[in-house]
């Protein structure tokens, strides 16, 4: 088994572990029966365990991904306190604070799917594109490579536009020379205009 897939498996556990939570959360507010709360903390131990595995990406993050593990750990983090807050709690408090561990383990599980599928695409193959049938686009894929995920496409994409109005070989040789040796100062302004989003 790779360290990928004891990722997403420990992912998957947190994420079944934190549906769990809310189903048996909301048979408790149902039933109006006193909240185990030994039960409830060894869940939420549980979680804690599977999240700590299954949120290691290993320099694979793009932006909304690092934003929803961060969300995913806050998510537990309020669980962890809610339940803290419910030892020695008045009936309508305990309904209150139930209600937000639920609400809070359905959005833990909704997070964590959506994590599960994002990594899935980070880590299929990308498909083969046309320009990579030419030194030159080969060496413009190259160049991308420095670029967030999110423009590289598009970044090739105009750059072979480019490639394909220039009129002789030597120009098409000189752009992408050109190009190769401005792509650390490209890359650089491209991570400065994603920051100030």
């Amino acid at each position: 088994m790779t360290a990928v897939t004891r990722q997403r498996a420990a992912c998957r556990r947190a994420r079944t572990l934190a549906r769990g939570l809310r189903r048996d959360v909301e048979l408790l507010l149902r039933e109006g029966a006193p909240a185990p709360a030994a039960e409830l903390r060894v869940t939420l131990w549980r979680i804690d365990a599977a999240l700590g595995a299954g949120l290691r990406f290993d320099g694979r993050l793009d932006g909304e991904l690092g934003y929803r593990q961060g969300h995913a750990r806050n998510v537990a983090l309020v669980l962890r306190r809610t339940l803290e807050e419910l030892r020695g709690v008045e009936a309508v408090r305990r309904a209150e604070l139930l209600t937000r561990v639920m609400l809070s383990a359905e959005d833990l599980a909704a997070t964590l799917v959506w994590i599960g599928e994002r990594t899935e695409e980070l880590d299929r193959p990308a498909p083969v594109q046309p320009w990579a049938a030419t030194w030159a686009g080969r060496l413009l894929g190259l160049a991308a490579k420095m670029l967030p995920p999110e423009v590289r496409l598009d970044f090739v994409e105009d750059q072979c536009g480019n490639l394909a109005s220039a009129e002789s070989r030597r120009e098409r040789v000189a752009y992408v020379f050109g190009l190769l040796t401005q792509a650390p100062g490209i890359a650089a302004a491209a991570a400065r205009g994603r920051a100030r989003r």
